[in-house]
């Protein structure tokens, strides 16, 4: 998870994470990896209230901006940077302020056990106050095609540990972990989608950092895009 002024939802999010049925994976251990990029509200005060064993906090600090994608460069950064210190043959991504339903990690796992690769459940679509205004199910194409909306959500996805061979070290030049940790997986035929919803994703013009892209040149969003997939092939074939 990756935290920065997530004071408002964050305790919410971390319920629904420490609440999870895994009740068909009775041997399973849970650790949950916190990197704060330098929160000055309430977040860290809020987690440490947990004293929560399975919970680790780190701290993370920028060290370079950007002219384009910054938040999301940031935002990523903040993840590479809390998957560094992940110990698990499972890893899942969260955000600080969605909803895990209590059979999100328990329906992934059904998929992983049995599958390398990366997994993307559906999910609904909430306000910030928790009202439901849509939905996601992911289409399931091919690679090649470049269509705005064709990118998983990361904190959708579960992978096994073996995706970090493909994936670390993580290139600075991209500003999507789950776009490029999507399309190493796609290329390979270890992309796996579940259709039933498992996660509510808190979707507000102001908390999400993909809307820094909206004002990206467009020759800018071509070449980033061409960038990774030359990397994605890259990785693919030498690893």
């Amino acid at each position: 998870m990756a935290t920065y002024n997530g004071g408002k939802h964050i305790r919410e999010q971390l319920d629904s994470i420490l609440y999870q049925d895994l009740s068909a994976y009775p041997d399973a251990e849970m650790e949950i990896i916190i990197s704060d990029d330098g929160s000055t509200d309430e977040t860290m005060s809020i987690i440490k209230q947990y004293a929560d064993k399975r919970i680790k906090v780190i701290q993370h600090t920028p060290e370079r901006n950007h002219r384009y994608y910054r938040n999301l460069y940031a935002a990523t950064a903040n993840f590479i940077h809390a998957l560094s210190e992940t110990t698990g043959e499972y890893i899942f991504f969260s955000d600080q302020d969605d909803i895990w339903y209590k059979d999100k990690i328990s329906e992934t796992l059904n998929v992983l056990t049995k599958k390398e690769g990366v997994c993307a459940t559906a999910f609904d679509i909430i306000d910030d106050e928790g009202r439901n205004t849509g939905e996601v199910v992911y289409q399931h194409e091919s690679f090649w095609k470049l269509k705005k909306n064709h990118s998983v959500y990361g904190f959708s996805l579960g992978m096994t540990r073996s995706e970090l061979k493909y994936l670390l070290p993580f290139p600075g030049s991209i500003p999507q972990h789950d776009t490029f940790i999507h399309h190493l997986a796609q290329r390979r035929n270890r992309l796996y989608f579940i259709d039933k919803k498992c996660a509510a994703h808190r979707w507000t013009e102001t908390n999400n950092t993909s809307n820094s892209a909206n004002n990206v040149p467009a020759h800018v969003k071509l070449f980033t895009k061409f960038r990774m997939y030359a990397i994605v092939l890259w990785r693919c074939y030498t690893r």
